[in-house]
């Protein structure tokens, strides 16, 4: 077992976690540490299902984050890569890791599937962590049975509609920039097909994905809240304030938090203080039910 105080000199989350496959990794406080505080136990879980090619450097800012503040909680992550984006069974088959250990908490009575008191935060980022969600989200139901648990979310830079500029600026920001012109073409041709399928209305990704997160059969949810800015070159703010806004129409229940001019994925960065504010005010509104 690792310690459970964050490390400023651990440069990426494999230093603090136990790596259960290329896509998925774990943090489990020291026992002495998890059965501390009740009411920092609370938050029994929390799920951060990074955004499509994101760097462990930047990966492991959060997951520290995290640990300082609720020391108590386990910390499940879940990757998402470009070649997921591709072939939605490398996608499907990537969250399994994921899936047994959430079902060995529930097996353990670590976490309990039919709580009334959620237990869970699941911390999504950008067009990548909602798709692994949904995977997720999936298979666990389709193993256990059961839907996923009681659980409050934040929805960071996400979801993104189809816009040919900013699907080509997502997908080329995971590459390095040394290899972006040679694969520039390529890429366009990929968002070439996504248009045209947009065009002739066939679900793919990128509509799937948010219709999900909006069905209210498939979701087990307190609360959410939407992190987004006006400077995202990868994806609009009006795509996700109107996902907010269809959410909310649904009965879930919503709040909206607009960062000016900041980019995507980069809130935290933008105003530390305020992001993580809007965190623990997600999860205490969960637990508060308020």
């Amino acid at each position: 077992m690792t310690s459970s105080q964050p490390s400023t000199a651990a440069p990426t989350p494999q230093a603090v976690m136990t790596t259960l496959s290329r896509f998925v990794s774990v943090y489990e406080p020291a026992r002495s540490t998890a059965w501390g505080s009740p009411d920092a136990a609370s938050l029994k879980l929390v799920v951060v299902a990074s955004w499509m090619d994101a760097r462990d450097l930047h990966i492991a800012k959060y997951i520290d984050q995290y640990r300082a503040l609720y020391p108590t909680s386990k910390i499940l992550l879940v990757k998402f890569i470009f070649k997921q984006m591709l072939f939605g069974s490398v996608a499907e088959r990537a969250v399994d890791p994921a899936v047994s250990y959430l079902r060995s908490l529930v097996d353990s009575g670590y976490l309990s599937s039919s709580s009334l008191q959620p237990e869970i935060l699941v911390h999504i980022f950008s067009n990548g962590g909602m798709a692994s969600t949904k995977h997720l989200f999936n298979s666990y139901h389709e193993k256990t049975g059961q839907a996923f648990p009681l659980h409050a979310a934040v929805y960071d830079s996400c979801p993104g509609g189809y816009s040919y500029s900013k699907t080509q600026n997502a997908i080329m920001a995971g590459f390095p920039e040394r290899w972006r012109w040679i694969v520039a073409p390529l890429v366009h041709l990929l968002n070439m097909y996504f248009w045209v399928f947009t065009r002739l209305g066939r679900p793919y990704a990128l509509i799937t994905n948010p219709l999900f997160h909006n069905d209210t059969k498939e979701k087990r949810e307190t609360n959410r809240t939407y992190i987004y800015g006006t400077n995202d070159v990868m994806v609009d703010w009006r795509h996700v304030e109107a996902h907010a806004k269809e959410a909310e129409s649904k009965g879930f229940v919503v709040r909206r938090e607009v960062f000016l001019d900041s980019a995507h994925v980069a809130h935290a960065r933008s105003d530390k203080s305020r992001y993580w504010k809007l965190v623990t005010e997600t999860w205490n509104k969960a637990r508060s039910g308020e």
